[in-house]
């Protein structure tokens, strides 16, 4: 495992030393082992332009309604560990205080939310839960002046870094970071071409695809013990044992941050009459099924940016590659419809 981990280590040195790293103003800075790879390396090597941090999260001071529920059950961790990053690294760091409020049930003009679902053309909430933050943290970045980001997308995609993932066996392991590779998408970068920015992520250079699918597309490499605890990802933290978050456990954004709440907030800001009033319409109208009312709050908007004048018969009902609940054309390769969230969307073949 030495000898592999400095191999990564020479590789993302490599990477990171390029013109498109080096040329990063900005880092998208959640906190989690992939930006803080990126950033301390990023940081640490001549001619790097990278000045900026960027950190999205929910404070539950200003979230009255979801705190007097006790939604929030800890506080947002990225900050904490954001904040010891750019300290270490003396960056300008801006720590961004949305409340939920703002970045969700905003309904006029271009916000936050509008945006996220016409570059994203969807109303599923794992996708908006997320996205909702990368947008926020974009827009930002293009108010202060910032050309191009950097982001930690692809490691965890590329080197196991989800919990399912790593209880896959060595061959299904293999076989789904191949089919990952084919299939991942990621919001940064059309949210931030539509917003006139450039985002890049080393774990996305060829060089590094290459990597996670031949020679260290292998468990012992990926998924194994850390600091006392099972973590994916773990060549990457052998590789970088010095970087602030190389010992923490993997959060998916919207945990990190806070946005998690989002589904059991829809739950007290929307009626059952409203929900199933509306919930009905969008099947009579659209012939689109819509689940919960957290997907509702996302509809309103959907429906607003991406259907309005829409012809219903262009949504391709009755075709094999249609969704049953909301009859979009489902992705090549993949059970899950990215436009309303259902999974399976269409039948799992087993090997």
């Amino acid at each position: 495992m030495d000898t592999e981990a400095a191999y990564v280590r020479q590789l993302f040195t490599e990477v990171l030393s390029s013109s498109d790293a080096l040329t990063c103003d900005a880092v998208l800075l959640s906190g989690g082992l992939d930006t803080s790879i990126a950033s301390e390396t990023l940081k640490r090597l001549a001619g790097s332009q990278l000045r900026t941090a960027i950190t999205v999260t929910i404070d539950p001071a200003q979230n009255s309604l979801a705190k007097s529920h006790g939604l929030f059950i800890q506080e947002p961790q990225d900050v904490i560990y954001a904040r010891n990053i750019a300290e270490k690294l003396g960056l300008d760091h801006h720590i961004l205080t949305p409340t939920l409020d703002e970045l969700f049930f905003t309904a006029s003009g271009e916000s936050t939310l509008s945006l996220c679902v016409r570059v994203r053309q969807t109303f599923d909430g794992m996708e908006l839960r997320n996205a909702v933050v990368i947008a926020h943290a974009l827009k930002y970045a293009k108010s202060i002046g910032c050309q191009r980001v950097c982001t930690g997308d692809g490691a965890d995609e590329l080197f196991a870094g989800y919990s399912f993932m790593q209880g896959m066996s060595d061959g299904d392991l293999q076989k789904y970071t191949l089919n990952m590779v084919k299939t991942m998408s990621f919001c940064a970068v059309p949210l931030a071409k539509a917003l006139g920015l450039e985002v890049w992520s080393p774990f996305l250079d060829p060089r590094v695809i290459e990597y996670a699918t031949t020679r260290g597309n292998s468990r012992e490499l990926k998924v194994g013990l850390f600091e006392g605890a099972s973590h994916g990802k773990l060549v990457l933290r052998m590789a970088f044992p010095e970087v602030v978050s190389a010992g923490r456990k993997k959060e998916p954004i919207e945990c990190g941050c806070g946005t998690t709440v989002m589904p059991a907030l829809a739950e007290l800001a929307v009626s059952d009459k409203e929900f199933e009033s509306e919930a009905k319409e969008a099947l009579d109208k659209y012939g689109i099924v819509v689940r919960d009312k957290e997907r509702l709050v996302y509809f309103r908007t959907f429906r607003r940016v991406v259907l309005h004048g829409k012809d219903t018969n262009q949504l391709q009902a009755g075709s094999p590659d249609a969704c049953p609940d909301c009859r979009f054309r489902l992705r090549d390769g993949t059970s899950f419809c990215s436009v309303c969230g259902l999974y399976p969307a269409r039948p799992i073949v087993k090997d």
